[in-house]
């Protein structure tokens, strides 16, 4: 009785979080973390009691922001405010959201409602998006990477309510009825497919993986091979001769067989090349750029409000929006070069203390609510890190706003006893 007497305080707060959830997945995404202030701050304000343990994850988050924003004031005079005001704004998203993922959580006292809204809100905008199909069906004979960009078939919250129902499923924890479950998975998948994205397509792949994996120090070094990985990319392939092919090719198999050579941080010669592997152009930018500042700024980044400012000559000297550079794909560039290598490590950190909630023997307890979250809580570890290195991560215009409430909320169950 208590507990329903609960959400039914709560609801307006449930439908507010879904009309972020679903403002998220739209154009005007933007307007999210300034509509998600409002509630950040009821939250707090209305919270029971502070817990320590799951807060405390924030603090290297909250640190980055203060490095970044410090940096930044020194050179106030010279950066245009505008880019020091957009670096604040996209930087304190992820420790707004990951804190009212904890706060929900905590007031709502129902996970199991917060996790059923990310795959509602989902599904629906995914099909949605997926009108445009079923007025045309001829479009089925013609999807590929140009219907991708011209029609947005795709929605990128459907891989993370696929993952959602296939854990639900292994672990028999029932979310929706069986039809449900199974149609929404077949349309989110379906979604996932039709997007021709690699990075959506690589994560489907590491993410089924998880639950099968049993062993938690093997968790931990596939952690720190993926950290190695990164910063061998950013930082070995400048002093070590790398080939790469700069072909020229459209189809979606050409660009997957060019994936690697797209990412690896190089200098190019020719506006072909550059073109062809623009990912690690521009990250090459940002890293020089890095290397230019004092010691001060290696250590502590060059603050938020600094852009790099791409050569005329690519573009022959045609007006283009990648004329300037405040955020990069690669998003460890984007940290390093605003926070210095103090940023880098402590995000590292953040990462690695999130991984940790996990406890060392949940994936082979009985209880399956704690397994559910533990993988939800894994999944998302690795799509931060992973969406960080090919597609800018959590400090960017876009970020996952159901993923990073999703992480608040798992790291907070995991340290309170909530069952359902």
């Amino acid at each position: 009785m208590k507990r329903k007497t609960q959400s039914i305080k709560n609801r307006p707060i449930l439908w507010y979080i879904f009309f972020l959830m679903i403002l998220s997945q739209t154009p005007w995404m933007k307007a999210v973390v300034f509509l998600a202030i409002p509630l950040f701050i009821h939250l707090v304000l209305h919270r029971k009691k502070r817990d320590s343990s799951a807060s405390n994850k924030i603090i290297l988050l909250n640190l980055i922001v203060f490095i970044g924003f410090a940096s930044g004031l020194f050179h106030l005079l010279e950066y245009d405010l505008y880019y020091f005001g957009r670096d604040i704004m996209y930087f304190i998203q992820a420790p707004i959201f990951i804190l009212m993922g904890i706060y929900l959580c905590e007031n709502t006292d129902d996970y199991k409602v917060l996790i059923k809204l990310i795959v509602i809100t989902s599904i629906l905008v995914t099909v949605y998006k997926l009108i445009e199909l079923a007025i045309n069906p001829s479009l089925l004979f013609k999807l590929g990477l140009d219907t991708r960009y011209e029609y947005d078939l795709s929605n990128p919250t459907a891989l993370l309510a696929f993952i959602i129902l296939f854990y639900a499923r292994k672990l028999k924890i029932k979310l929706f009825k069986n039809f449900i479950e199974w149609l929404i998975m077949s349309i989110s998948l379906f979604s996932v497919m039709i997007s021709f994205s690699r990075t959506f397509y690589i994560l489907l792949l590491v993410l089924i993986i998880i639950p099968y994996v049993n062993n938690y120090k093997l968790f931990l070094k596939m952690y720190w091979i993926t950290a190695f990985c990164a910063l061998f990319i950013i930082f070995g392939c400048l002093f070590i001769n790398v080939k790469t092919d700069a072909s020229q090719g459209s189809t979606f198999q050409s660009k997957m067989s060019h994936s690697l050579d797209e990412i690896i941080v190089k200098d190019y010669e020719t506006s072909f090349e550059i073109t062809q592997n623009w990912r690690g152009y521009e990250a090459f930018l940002g890293l020089s750029k890095f290397y230019e500042g004092n010691g001060f700024e290696i250590l502590f980044g060059q603050g938020f409000g600094t852009v790099v400012y791409t050569p005329g000559w690519i573009f022959g000297g045609e007006d283009n929006n990648l004329g300037i550079l405040p955020m990069f794909h690669n998003g460890f560039i984007t940290i390093l070069l605003k926070t210095g290598l103090l940023g880098l490590l402590i995000f590292f950190l953040f990462v690695f203390k999130v991984l940790q909630t996990v406890p060392k023997v949940v994936l082979k307890t009985l209880k399956k609510q704690k397994q559910f979250t533990a993988l939800l809580l894994l999944s998302a570890v690795f799509t931060i890190l992973f969406q960080t290195f090919v597609v800018h991560g959590i400090f960017t215009t876009s970020i996952p706003f159901s993923l990073i409430v999703l992480t608040g909320a798992s790291i907070k169950r995991l340290y309170k006893k909530i069952d359902y």
